[in-house]
């Protein structure tokens, strides 16, 4: 890794056009800004401020949404590509969610990432949550670690770790 590192930052150091203005290191899915502004960037926020996503009655939909600090008016989250942080939402749905520090009530989609957050209700086939708590999930695989869940319903497997689980079905 720091062999990569050395070698985008001598790249971009010494390229000229780039010396007037502030450097930065692009390491794939994470971009380091050197001069002012955001230090760290996510490959995800770039992709979620290309896209244009239209919010009509509190209704948000786009391809690629990236969200942090969501407005009090978006209430559902409509994508296919779904990344939000720090939010109070009543639907996610979309077939790539990751939450960090969100709060909902439904969130339905393929591939569901769920960390520091409180759902009542998740539903996808391959669900991982951490440090979450969950009134009910419905999972074709699961992973599971530091959560509080009250019904979990499975269809292939699960892996629980330090997780509390109330009422245990195979669908």
């Amino acid at each position: 890794m720091a062999e990569k590192f050395d070698k985008y930052y001598e790249y971009f150091s010494s390229t000229k056009e780039l010396r007037s203005k502030p450097r930065r290191i692009n390491l794939g899915i994470l971009s380091i800004n050197l001069g002012g502004g955001p230090v760290i960037q996510s490959m995800f926020r770039k992709i979620g401020e290309t896209n244009v996503s239209t919010v009509k009655g509190g209704v948000m939909e786009g391809e690629h949404i990236s969200l942090v600090n969501p407005p009090a008016e978006v209430r559902v989250i409509k994508g296919k590509y779904i990344n939000v942080q720090n939010g109070d939402l009543d639907t996610i749905e979309g077939e790539e969610i990751n939450l960090y520090n969100v709060d909902a009530k439904r969130v339905t989609g393929k591939r569901i990432k769920i960390l520091n957050g409180d759902v009542e209700h998740v539903e996808g086939e391959e669900v991982t949550l951490v440090n979450s708590d969950v009134e009910k999930v419905i999972v074709t695989r699961g992973d599971f670690v530091n959560c509080n869940i009250k019904v979990l319903e499975y269809k292939e497997s699960y892996n629980a770790i330090n997780t509390n689980i109330g009422v245990l079905r195979k669908i």
